[in-house]
This record gives C-alpha cells, sequence and structure tokens, in this order.
C-alpha cells in the first residue's frame, strides 16, 4: 500500500471520486455529492477557506487502486477565535476500505503533515471547517442525507477509531414533520409576534446580497461561542450571494427585526439532494444536468427542506423581551413551510451539549434521526 500527496489535477479527481471507487453506489441511500463544490474549496485560485489556511489531500493506493483518502488543514481563523486551542490541526474528506491499516496509513501522513506545521491535536472531520460537512454518521443509515449533510457506511466510526482516535463532540439532526406545533410553543411565538416592534419577513431575493450580509452579522454573532466556531468571510458570503441564490425558497427563509433592525434569522433551503441524486456528482461538467436542475427546481420542487441556520443576535438573546424571536422563527417557518407543500424536513446541526436548543427543537414535535461524531487525538 502507497500513501501519496494529491499533487495535480488527475489526483485531485482521483482523490474526489474515492466513494465511487469504495463501491458508495452499492447504498441505497447514498447520495453523490455535487462535486464542483470541492473542487473550488481545494482549488488556491478559488477557494475561500485557503485564504485563510492551508490544506493537503493524500491518496492511499494499493496495486494502482484507490482504497483511501483523507486531507489535513490548518486554519488561521480558528486559532484567531480560539487562542486557548493552540496546536489544532484538522482533518476532512475521510474515507476508506475497512481496513485499519489503511486508516492507520492515512491518519499517519495526515499527522505527519500537520505535525512539521507545528501541530500537536488531530480533529474533524471537516470540509473544511464547521460551516462545511461535519463528522462521520454513527447513527441514523436507514435514510439518505440532506443537502450538505454527509454519509457513509457504518464501519467508518470504529475504523477511526482503530487509528487511535477519540470522541470529540456528538452533532444531532432532528426530523419534524409538518403540522406538528407545540402549543406552549405557539403560543410563545404569537406573543412574541405581536410585539409592535418585531416584525417576520421574508428574504428579499432582489436585495439577497444584502440579505445574505445579514446572514453573516447574524451567525457571527449568535454562533460565536459554538464549540469549533470559525467566523464566516466576505469570499464565503459571496459565494452563498452568487451561487446558492437559484436554490433559495423565501418563504422558509426569514428575518426577524426589532425595531427596523435585524435580530434573528431562520435560514432553510429545499433539500437539493432529492433533485440531484442521478447526476453522479456533477453539475457544471454535464450541462444536461443542469437544465435537469433548473426545470426541477421550477415544476417538480423537492418535497422536503433543511434548516441550516436559526439564530439570534446575542444582544437580542440576552432580552427577557426578545429572547424568544428563536421560538417566533420555528412556528413562522413550520406554517410557512407546510403552506408552501413541504411535508417536513431536518433540522441540522445542533451540537449533543446545548441543551436549551435540543429540548426546544424537542418541544416542536422533531425528533433526533442522525448522530454525527468529530474525533480527536494527539499526534
Amino acid at each position: 500500500m502507497e500513501i501519496r500527496p494529491v499533487e495535480n489535477k488527475k489526483d485531485l479527481e482521483r482523490f474526489l471520486r474515492v466513494p465511487w471507487a469504495l463501491g458508495m453506489k452499492k447504498d441505497p441511500n447514498w447520495v453523490p455529492p455535487l462535486l464542483d463544490d470541492y473542487r473550488r474549496i481545494l482549488d488556491p485560485k478559488k477557494s475561500p477557506f485557503l485564504k485563510h489556511g492551508e490544506a493537503s489531500c493524500f491518496l492511499a493506493l494499493e496495486n494502482g487502486e484507490a482504497v483511501g483518502r483523507i486531507s489535513a488543514q490548518i486554519d488561521t481563523d480558528f486559532d484567531k477565535q480560539w487562542p486557548e486551542e493552540k496546536g489544532v490541526a484538522f482533518f476532512g474528506f475521510f474515507d476508506a476500505r475497512d481496513e485499519p491499516a489503511v486508516a492507520r496509513g492515512l491518519f499517519e501522513a495526515a499527522a505527519e503533515w500537520a505535525r512539521k506545521k507545528g501541530r500537536s491535536r488531530l480533529r474533524g472531520p471537516f470540509t473544511l471547517d464547521s460551516k462545511g460537512e461535519v463528522g462521520v454518521l454513527v447513527e441514523g443509515f436507514e435514510t439518505p442525507p440532506r443537502i450538505g449533510m454527509p454519509h457513509n457506511r457504518p464501519y467508518l466510526g470504529p475504523l477511526i477509531e482503530s487509528a487511535g482516535l477519540r470522541k470529540a463532540k456528538d452533532f444531532y439532526a432532528w426530523w419534524y414533520i409538518s403540522g406538528r406545533i407545540d402549543e406552549r410553543t405557539r403560543k410563545i411565538a404569537e406573543r412574541t409576534l405581536a410585539l409592535p416592534n418585531v416584525k417576520v419577513r421574508p428574504m428579499n431575493l432582489s436585495r439577497f446580497r444584502r440579505e445574505v450580509e445579514i446572514v453573516k452579522d447574524v451567525y457571527n454573532s449568535a454562533w460565536s461561542k459554538n464549540w469549533n466556531f470559525t467566523p464566516f468571510t466576505a469570499e464565503e458570503l459571496e459565494i452563498v450571494a452568487t451561487e446558492y441564490k437559484m436554490f433559495v425558497d423565501t418563504e422558509i427563509a426569514l428575518v426577524a427585526e426589532v425595531d427596523g433592525k435585524p435580530a434573528a434569522i431562520c435560514f432553510a433551503i429545499p433539500d437539493v439532494n432529492e433533485m440531484v441524486r442521478d447526476f453522479d456528482g456533477e453539475l457544471m461538467k454535464r450541462p444536461l444536468n443542469l437544465l435537469k436542475l433548473l426545470w426541477r427546481l421550477k415544476f417538480n420542487r423537492p418535497k422536503h427542506a433543511r434548516l441550516l441556520l436559526l439564530g439570534v443576535k446575542e444582544e437580542y438573546r440576552a432580552s427577557h423581551k426578545y429572547g424568544t424571536l428563536a421560538a417566533a422563527l420555528y412556528v413562522e417557518v413550520a406554517r410557512r413551510g407546510a403552506a408552501r407543500g413541504y411535508a417536513g424536513g431536518e433540522l441540522s446541526w445542533t451540537l449533543e451539549d446545548n441543551v436549551m436548543i435540543n429540548r426546544g427543537i424537542e418541544r416542536m414535535g422533531a425528533q433526533k434521526y442522525k448522530t454525527y461524531r468529530v474525533y480527536e487525538r494527539a499526534i
């Protein structure tokens, strides 16, 4: 077996196609991810992450066949946000044949790269940070992943542990069926929405760059103390504003204002995975797939959605009067989503130890149905 770095475009394409080489298409719940996003985040000329970080990718080969992969990365934005966590490097894209020797070889290559960068701990998987795909699926293999969420075989978590890594944190995904609104939460929401200076409005696509700026401000305030948080950058914002606009359904992408100022956001999008499963990972390279997607977005929209972000700016969250804005947005997006025809959707992700948020989601009638795990070890 050989572990070698990815050094050119041919290597990169092979790296990206490792799940195919490992037979993931045999998994009836796997949705091939759109590779255009991965190509961009690994391209030094286009990647917003590589403006504030470094990354190196490695392939495991046996008799010329790809049997595994891993990325190793460091993030200076993380270093600035968490100065008390010195020496942390990250890994991502991990996938391998179910053989401990393959896993050990890949993790040693990632660890060696990180040690040369002065790092002493390896944590992941993150693709490439906490704003991308997070964790390894360890519970909930029975259903397909929603847009932006990973999916893997059940052996992958134990395989990572065989290389000496241990659990650092679990992340939860919740499933919500339209029409389930807890009575107590509904009353809290109605009381909040009745305040004369509170307004909930859909995002305005004609001014979408401004709306995305609001998402950035609320996210960077509301999530700043969350484990492993790093802030949205201007470059990441530009990608959201230009490339993801076509997916947005303004009925489930909401802004809550207090006295005319943005105070909270609820950002949900249709589950694009329902529309791209037959694309085999390619969109821009196969123009017919792009035409199919545009047609489906207009005439055959997904039946489910994913709630990516729901948060209240810290200054309002600490207020007794406006701390209930989260409940108001939960109820409002549930109502609007049902009226729009969504049968339900995923709320993801939440941290396992964010007790208040998790209890609130449970009260709304959602059920925890998937668990993703992040691992780490000293190197």
